[in-house]
């Protein structure tokens, strides 16, 4: 299935959770924030939530303001 991650298409398995994705992307959760359709996921819900074909994905993380 596709998904729209961090506005480009991307392919992922039909049974992946936020938390694969996140593993597939090799990123350190405890720095990010995971939206799916414009809603903020809890980090406690990563390996809960299920991603379905058309889901908007943005990852995103904090960059220091100078």
């Amino acid at each position: 299935m596709k998904i729209i991650l961090n506005g480009k298409s991307r392919k992922v398995d039909s049974d992946q959770k936020v938390n694969d994705l996140i593993g597939l992307l090799k990123i350190d959760s405890k720095f990010i924030a995971v939206a799916v359709n414009g809603e903020f996921i809890s980090k406690k819900d990563y390996s809960k939530i299920f991603l379905h074909d058309g889901d908007v994905v943005e990852v995103v993380s904090p960059h220091p303001g100078g």
